[in-house]
This record gives structure tokens, sequence and C-alpha cells, in this order.
């Protein structure tokens, strides 16, 4: 045999592998299918979820949004209501991520740190319409997943409480105002402007959907939630 050439003893190792690498190949591509369609089911019962809530929503919807079957549903979550579970903890991390941006607030930030958090609140619920009829459902269970999320917030929060507690000292914010008290308010404005912004846009004759418009009751009510 010529030198260079393999000879067919060389080729066996070669040929049993292929089989092999093939299995390989199919196994990823089934991974990745079944990666797709399982958020393909989540984003289907976020939506679900979103317009008709826990006892509302019908798995047979979600299966039909998604192009799937009740019974891949089950297999991958379980039970509808760990299915919405998922739904409820992974929509509350959306949030969280703009927690865990405040912590590179300092204390420069604090005497525009309400229009900081009002206006980060706010831009977020415009990007993410879901979350607030999420949050309304769950809040109508009586918030019976709640202790699914409990904690996440507390590390943001801690930096922020710092931040407001010097800002108290410093006059920028009333001591007879607790930071549970300011959070919430904070956090209320900006919930009733995504839940409510079609009404009261009728209500007061303004567009809330107009983002100068909005930009600008963000700025007055940051004015008076300072007291100024």
């Amino acid at each position: 045999m010529l030198s260079g050439l393999a000879s067919k003893e060389q080729y066996v190792p070669v040929l049993l592998f292929l089989p092999m690498l093939k299995f390989e190949s199919d196994g990823i591509v089934m991974q990745k299918r079944s990666r797709d369609t399982k958020e393909r089911i989540f984003k289907a019962a976020v939506e679900e979820f979103a317009k008709s809530g826990f006892h509302g929503a019908r798995v047979d919807n979600i299966a039909k949004k998604a192009k799937s079957n009740k019974e891949r549903i089950y297999a991958y979550f379980g039970s509808k209501e760990d299915l919405f579970i998922e739904v409820w903890k992974r929509t509350y991390m959306l949030i969280i991520e703009v927690d865990e941006q405040f912590m590179d607030l300092t204390d420069e930030d604090i005497p525009s740190l309400t229009g900081i958090i009002l206006k980060r609140y706010v831009h977020f619920h415009q990007e993410h319409s879901e979350f607030w009829k999420i949050f309304v459902w769950e809040n109508m269970l009586d918030g019976k997943h709640t202790e699914k999320v409990k904690g996440f917030k507390e590390r943001p929060y801690k930096h922020l409480r710092r931040l407001y507690a010097r800002g108290q000292e410093l006059g920028f914010f009333s001591r007879e105002v607790s930071f549970e008290t300011y959070m919430f308010v904070i956090t209320a404005v900006s919930f009733f402007y995504a839940s409510n912004r079609c009404t009261m846009s009728q209500s007061l004759s303004i567009n809330l959907t107009n983002n100068d418009v909005v930009e600008g009751m963000i700025e007055e009510a940051t004015k008076m939630l300072n007291g100024k």
C-alpha cells in the first residue's frame, strides 16, 4: 500500500463513531425543539393568564396558542397551577431586574432619588404591559404564591432604605414619612398609571399614552412626593 494512504483498519474506528455523532446531533436538535416548545407554551400562558386570570385561563387555549397540546404542557409544568406559578415568578423577576439597577445609585443621587425610582417603574410598566395584569390576578388570589418570590427585593430595598435615611438627614425627605410609605406611594403611582391610563385619560381629558404627557406628570408627581 502506498505510504500516506489510510488502511481499512484505520477507517474502522471512525466509521464506528459516525452513528454516535449522528445520535448526539439528533439529541441536540431535540433539546432545542423542546426548549423552543416550552418557551412558546410559557409565552402563551403569560398571555392567557394576563387576560383571564388563574381561574378563567384555559389550558386548551394555551396549547392552541403555543401550537402544542395539553399533554406536553402537563409534562413540562406539572399542572395548571404550577404553570401559573412559573408565569408569576418569571414575571416578578422582571421588576427585580429593575430593582437591582438601584444598587448603582450613590449618595450623589439622593436629591433625584424619587424621580429616578418613579421614572424607572413607569417606563417598566410601559415596556411590560402584562406585569400589572398578572399582579392583579395574584392579589385576587390573596397572594397565594407570594412566598415563591419572598426575599428577592431585600438587597435593593436595603440599599434604597440607606439612601432614603441619608436623604432624611440631609433634609431631602420628611422624617415623618417612613421608607415603607415612601416606596408604597411611588409603586402605587406607577402601578395605577399602568392599570388606569386609559380610563384616566378620559376622566382628565389628557392622553396618558403620550410620552411627553407622561414625562411631564412624572416630573410633577416627583415634586409632589418630595413636598415641593
